[in-house]
């Protein structure tokens, strides 16, 4: 059994892959547009100034794009996934080039090392969006509403999602 196929795991990448479609079709409506994204097994928020009915707009057409095929919106350039792939590779980096003996000469080791590892992590954090923290599969999904809620001066709203 694929544990990211179980419950609650497959509902959160599957609206995870929802959110970043909705934020791909809010960018690309305005690509002047600044969001951060987070799912949960029932959606996912948006923090940002965007009008409810232009979210609620974007996470419909996005379900259906993602219905109709476009599986490839639901991996996201900016999504926190490649900042923590970025930080364990690099981390990684470091120790071995440090290695058992820790000493100053080996700082251009590491250096060379964690730049190379953060080149490297690049791809990699989309690979492991496409392949475990995301999904594209949105059959039996519905928008089912929007929420509008504050987290301090930031303005913040729910998209609400229910499964079949």
């Amino acid at each position: 059994m694929n544990i990211l196929e179980t419950a609650p795991i497959s509902t959160v990448r599957r609206n995870h892959g929802i959110e970043h479609a909705t934020v791909h079709v809010l960018t690309g409506r305005d690509p002047n547009t600044r969001l951060v994204g987070r799912a949960d097994t029932t959606g996912f928020n948006i923090y940002g100034d965007v009008p409810t009915k232009e979210l609620e707009s974007a996470a419909n057409e996005a379900l259906e794009r993602l219905n109709n095929g476009e599986g490839n919106l639901a991996v996201h350039p900016r999504c926190g996934t490649n900042l923590v792939v970025a930080g364990l590779v690099t981390a990684l980096a470091a120790i071995i080039a440090i290695g058992r003996k820790p000493s100053f000469k080996k700082i251009p080791d590491v250096i060379l090392a964690t730049t190379l590892a953060a080149y490297v992590s690049q791809p990699l954090g989309l690979t492991f969006q496409e392949y475990i923290t995301t999904s594209p599969d949105a059959r039996g999904a519905r928008i089912t509403g929007v929420r509008q809620f504050k987290m301090g001066q930031i303005q913040a709203q729910h998209v609400d999602i229910e499964w079949e």
